[in-house]
Protein backbone atom coordinates (compact mmCIF):
# COMPACT_ATOMS: atom_id res chain seq x y z
CA UNK A 1 0.00 0.00 0.00
CA UNK A 2 1.37 3.36 -0.77
CA UNK A 3 -0.55 5.53 0.92
CA UNK A 4 -3.28 5.25 4.75
CA UNK A 5 -4.75 8.05 6.41
CA UNK A 6 -7.07 8.59 8.78
CA UNK A 7 -9.82 11.46 9.58
CA UNK A 8 -11.95 11.55 12.96
CA UNK A 9 -12.17 7.97 13.28
CA UNK A 10 -12.55 7.24 9.39
CA UNK A 11 -9.27 4.80 8.27
CA UNK A 12 -8.74 4.40 4.61
CA UNK A 13 -6.38 4.58 1.93
CA UNK A 14 -5.55 8.55 1.06
CA UNK A 15 -7.97 9.07 -1.77
CA UNK A 16 -10.82 7.71 -0.08
CA UNK A 17 -10.56 10.08 2.97
CA UNK A 18 -12.83 13.25 2.47
CA UNK A 19 -12.11 16.42 4.83
CA UNK A 20 -15.62 18.58 5.04
CA UNK A 21 -15.80 21.67 4.37
CA UNK A 22 -16.12 22.97 7.64
CA UNK A 23 -12.79 21.88 8.62
CA UNK A 24 -11.20 25.39 9.34
CA UNK A 25 -7.81 24.12 7.81
CA UNK A 26 -9.29 24.77 4.28
CA UNK A 27 -10.59 28.26 5.04
CA UNK A 28 -8.46 29.88 7.70
CA UNK A 29 -5.29 27.55 8.16
CA UNK A 30 -7.11 27.28 11.56
CA UNK A 31 -4.66 24.20 12.23
CA UNK A 32 -0.96 22.85 13.56
CA UNK A 33 1.01 19.87 12.81
CA UNK A 34 3.60 17.43 13.11
CA UNK A 35 5.39 15.11 11.21
CA UNK A 36 7.94 11.90 11.93
CA UNK A 37 9.50 9.01 10.34
CA UNK A 38 9.07 5.53 11.10
CA UNK A 39 9.63 1.84 10.39
CA UNK A 40 6.92 -0.76 11.33
CA UNK A 41 4.81 0.21 14.52
CA UNK A 42 7.87 2.69 15.67
CA UNK A 43 7.73 6.54 15.35
CA UNK A 44 11.78 7.97 15.37
CA UNK A 45 11.39 10.54 18.69
CA UNK A 46 8.34 9.94 18.97
CA UNK A 47 7.22 11.57 22.51
CA UNK A 48 9.19 14.76 21.68
CA UNK A 49 7.01 15.16 18.42
CA UNK A 50 3.73 14.56 20.34
CA UNK A 51 4.67 16.70 23.33
CA UNK A 52 4.98 20.02 20.43
CA UNK A 53 1.97 18.78 18.74
CA UNK A 54 0.06 18.85 21.52
CA UNK A 55 1.73 21.83 23.51
CA UNK A 56 1.17 23.79 19.60
CA UNK A 57 -2.40 22.88 20.23
CA UNK A 58 -2.61 24.26 23.64
CA UNK A 59 -0.94 27.59 22.42
CA UNK A 60 -3.37 28.26 19.86
CA UNK A 61 -6.10 27.33 22.22
CA UNK A 62 -7.53 24.31 20.20
CA UNK A 63 -10.01 22.45 22.47
CA UNK A 64 -9.67 18.84 22.26
CA UNK A 65 -9.43 15.53 24.19
CA UNK A 66 -6.29 13.67 23.11
CA UNK A 67 -3.98 12.53 25.35
CA UNK A 68 -0.11 11.81 24.96
CA UNK A 69 -1.33 7.81 25.05
CA UNK A 70 -4.07 7.96 22.81
CA UNK A 71 -2.21 9.75 20.04
CA UNK A 72 0.67 6.88 20.72
CA UNK A 73 -1.27 4.27 20.12
CA UNK A 74 -3.61 6.28 17.12
CA UNK A 75 -0.22 6.67 15.64
CA UNK A 76 1.30 3.19 15.76
CA UNK A 77 -1.91 1.45 14.45
CA UNK A 78 -2.23 3.89 11.52
CA UNK A 79 1.32 2.86 10.58
CA UNK A 80 0.41 -1.33 11.40
CA UNK A 81 -2.25 -0.38 8.84
CA UNK A 82 -0.41 1.02 6.33
CA UNK A 83 1.72 -1.90 6.24
CA UNK A 84 5.19 0.11 5.48
CA UNK A 85 8.06 -0.73 6.72
CA UNK A 86 9.74 2.72 6.25
CA UNK A 87 7.65 5.42 6.13
CA UNK A 88 6.59 9.35 7.14
CA UNK A 89 3.94 10.02 8.98
CA UNK A 90 1.80 13.31 8.91
CA UNK A 91 -0.58 14.41 11.85
CA UNK A 92 -2.55 17.37 12.47
CA UNK A 93 -5.20 18.85 14.54
CA UNK A 94 -7.62 21.64 13.50
CA UNK A 95 -11.03 23.19 14.19
CA UNK A 96 -14.29 22.76 12.45
CA UNK A 97 -17.37 25.03 12.49
CA UNK A 98 -20.53 24.23 10.82
CA UNK A 99 -20.42 27.61 9.38
CA UNK A 100 -17.60 30.53 8.30
CA UNK A 101 -16.69 32.54 11.12
CA UNK A 102 -12.96 34.10 11.81
CA UNK A 103 -13.74 33.61 15.56
CA UNK A 104 -12.50 29.95 16.94
CA UNK A 105 -15.28 30.02 19.97
CA UNK A 106 -17.17 27.21 19.32
CA UNK A 107 -15.25 24.66 17.46
CA UNK A 108 -14.84 20.88 17.57
CA UNK A 109 -11.63 19.51 17.27
CA UNK A 110 -10.19 17.33 14.30
CA UNK A 111 -7.73 14.84 13.65
CA UNK A 112 -5.95 14.27 10.32
CA UNK A 113 -3.13 11.56 9.82
CA UNK A 114 -1.35 10.47 6.57
CA UNK A 115 1.33 7.83 5.66
CA UNK A 116 3.21 7.77 2.75
CA UNK A 117 6.58 5.32 2.46
CA UNK A 118 9.92 6.91 2.41
CA UNK A 119 13.30 5.47 2.61
CA UNK A 120 15.54 7.36 4.80
CA UNK A 121 19.06 6.78 3.40
CA UNK A 122 22.81 8.12 4.17
CA UNK A 123 23.84 10.72 1.34
CA UNK A 124 26.96 12.17 1.21
CA UNK A 125 26.54 14.75 -1.81
CA UNK A 126 26.18 18.39 -0.17
CA UNK A 127 23.20 20.56 -0.17
CA UNK A 128 23.16 23.86 -2.26
CA UNK A 129 21.42 26.85 -0.91
CA UNK A 130 19.96 29.95 -1.63
CA UNK A 131 18.56 33.24 0.57
CA UNK A 132 15.42 34.13 0.71
CA UNK A 133 13.70 37.09 2.79
CA UNK A 134 12.06 36.40 5.69
CA UNK A 135 8.73 37.71 5.85
CA UNK A 136 6.83 35.27 7.93
CA UNK A 137 5.12 36.40 10.64
CA UNK A 138 6.19 36.15 14.24
CA UNK A 139 4.32 32.84 15.41
CA UNK A 140 7.43 30.73 13.23
CA UNK A 141 8.19 29.08 16.98
CA UNK A 142 4.34 27.30 16.20
CA UNK A 143 3.73 24.47 13.73
CA UNK A 144 1.20 25.47 12.07
CA UNK A 145 -0.07 24.39 8.58
CA UNK A 146 0.19 28.38 7.30
CA UNK A 147 3.04 27.89 5.08
CA UNK A 148 3.33 29.89 2.26
CA UNK A 149 6.01 31.44 2.78
CA UNK A 150 8.30 28.20 2.85
CA UNK A 151 6.30 26.70 -0.07
CA UNK A 152 7.30 30.15 -2.46
CA UNK A 153 11.17 29.91 -0.98
CA UNK A 154 11.29 25.89 -1.65
CA UNK A 155 9.86 26.67 -5.18
CA UNK A 156 12.42 29.47 -5.88
CA UNK A 157 15.38 27.18 -4.53
CA UNK A 158 13.99 24.41 -6.71
CA UNK A 159 13.94 26.45 -9.54
CA UNK A 160 17.42 27.77 -9.45
CA UNK A 161 18.25 24.04 -8.73
CA UNK A 162 19.11 23.87 -4.96
CA UNK A 163 18.17 21.92 -2.44
CA UNK A 164 17.09 24.73 0.83
CA UNK A 165 15.84 28.04 1.02
CA UNK A 166 17.63 30.23 3.74
CA UNK A 167 15.39 32.93 5.58
CA UNK A 168 17.20 35.88 6.17
CA UNK A 169 15.96 38.41 8.22
CA UNK A 170 17.09 42.03 9.05
CA UNK A 171 20.82 40.33 8.06
CA UNK A 172 20.09 37.67 10.76
CA UNK A 173 20.09 33.79 9.74
CA UNK A 174 17.09 32.43 11.23
CA UNK A 175 16.15 28.81 9.69
CA UNK A 176 15.04 27.27 6.22
CA UNK A 177 11.89 26.91 4.43
CA UNK A 178 11.72 23.44 5.95
CA UNK A 179 14.80 22.90 8.45
CA UNK A 180 17.26 24.08 10.54
CA UNK A 181 20.22 25.66 9.68
CA UNK A 182 23.98 25.53 12.07
CA UNK A 183 27.53 26.34 11.33
CA UNK A 184 31.10 25.02 12.75
CA UNK A 185 33.19 27.79 13.39
CA UNK A 186 36.52 26.99 15.25
CA UNK A 187 35.37 24.09 15.86
CA UNK A 188 32.00 25.02 17.41
CA UNK A 189 28.58 24.48 16.35
CA UNK A 190 26.78 28.10 16.60
CA UNK A 191 23.03 27.84 15.89
CA UNK A 192 20.11 30.72 16.17
CA UNK A 193 18.20 30.39 19.54
CA UNK A 194 15.81 28.79 20.50
CA UNK A 195 13.12 32.36 19.91
CA UNK A 196 9.96 33.05 17.71
CA UNK A 197 11.59 33.30 14.95
CA UNK A 198 12.18 29.72 14.39
CA UNK A 199 10.39 26.29 15.00
CA UNK A 200 12.70 24.44 17.71
CA UNK A 201 13.23 21.40 15.35
CA UNK A 202 13.42 18.05 17.19
CA UNK A 203 16.66 16.83 14.86
CA UNK A 204 18.20 20.00 15.87
CA UNK A 205 17.75 19.03 19.98
CA UNK A 206 19.58 16.13 19.25
CA UNK A 207 22.00 17.38 16.27
CA UNK A 208 23.12 19.54 19.82
CA UNK A 209 22.95 16.46 22.29
CA UNK A 210 25.23 14.25 19.58
CA UNK A 211 27.40 17.64 19.51
CA UNK A 212 27.57 17.11 23.56
CA UNK A 213 28.82 13.46 23.06
CA UNK A 214 31.93 14.76 20.90
CA UNK A 215 33.01 17.41 22.91
CA UNK A 216 32.26 20.25 20.05
CA UNK A 217 30.98 23.45 22.45
CA UNK A 218 27.48 24.13 21.40
CA UNK A 219 26.96 28.31 20.97
CA UNK A 220 22.94 29.36 20.47
CA UNK A 221 23.20 33.19 19.23
CA UNK A 222 22.13 34.73 16.39
CA UNK A 223 24.73 34.68 13.11
CA UNK A 224 24.65 36.73 9.62
CA UNK A 225 24.94 36.19 6.38
CA UNK A 226 28.85 36.77 6.21
CA UNK A 227 29.52 34.86 9.05
CA UNK A 228 27.32 31.80 6.76
CA UNK A 229 29.47 32.38 4.27
CA UNK A 230 32.93 32.13 5.97
CA UNK A 231 31.38 29.13 8.34
CA UNK A 232 33.94 26.46 8.35
CA UNK A 233 31.36 24.31 7.80
CA UNK A 234 27.28 24.39 7.03
CA UNK A 235 24.88 22.21 8.37
CA UNK A 236 21.27 21.49 7.67
CA UNK A 237 18.94 19.34 10.73
CA UNK A 238 15.65 18.15 10.03
CA UNK A 239 13.15 14.70 10.83
CA UNK A 240 13.40 14.02 7.45
CA UNK A 241 17.14 14.70 6.26
CA UNK A 242 18.55 14.08 9.83
CA UNK A 243 21.68 15.88 9.24
CA UNK A 244 23.46 17.19 6.06
CA UNK A 245 26.20 18.80 4.64
CA UNK A 246 25.80 22.26 2.49
CA UNK A 247 28.35 23.41 0.23
CA UNK A 248 27.08 25.90 -1.60
CA UNK A 249 25.04 29.46 -0.88
CA UNK A 250 23.87 31.63 -3.78
CA UNK A 251 25.70 29.79 -6.35
CA UNK A 252 29.16 30.54 -3.86
CA UNK A 253 30.79 27.47 -2.55
CA UNK A 254 31.34 27.04 1.06
CA UNK A 255 32.68 25.19 4.11
CA UNK A 256 34.57 21.89 3.64
CA UNK A 257 36.98 23.41 6.02
CA UNK A 258 36.23 20.81 9.29
CA UNK A 259 34.60 18.09 7.64
CA UNK A 260 35.60 15.72 10.21
CA UNK A 261 33.92 16.81 12.51
CA UNK A 262 30.88 18.01 9.84
CA UNK A 263 30.93 13.89 8.67
CA UNK A 264 31.03 13.05 12.57
CA UNK A 265 27.68 14.81 13.65
CA UNK A 266 25.85 13.43 10.28
CA UNK A 267 26.88 9.88 10.95
CA UNK A 268 25.77 10.41 14.59
CA UNK A 269 22.55 11.70 13.73
CA UNK A 270 22.32 8.69 10.65
CA UNK A 271 23.35 6.02 13.29
CA UNK A 272 20.61 7.25 15.75
CA UNK A 273 17.94 6.48 13.44
CA UNK A 274 19.35 3.49 12.27
CA UNK A 275 19.90 1.82 15.92
CA UNK A 276 16.13 2.92 16.47
CA UNK A 277 15.20 0.77 13.66
CA UNK A 278 16.80 -2.10 14.85
CA UNK A 279 15.62 -2.24 18.23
Amino acid sequence: MNSYAYYNGQFGKREEISVPLSDRSIFFGDAIYDAAIGSYDRILWEEEHINRFLCNADRIGIKHSFTKNYLSQLLREIAVRSMLDSYFIYFQMSRSHPTRNHSAIGCNANLLVTVEPMEIRKEYEPLKLITVDDHRYEYCDIKTINLLPSVLSMTQAENQNCDEAVFVKNGIITECSKSNISIIKEGRLITHPKTNRILPGIARAHLLKQCSAIDVQVVEREFDISELIEADEVLISSTTKLCKKANSINGISIAGKNQYVADKLCDKMYDEYINFCKI
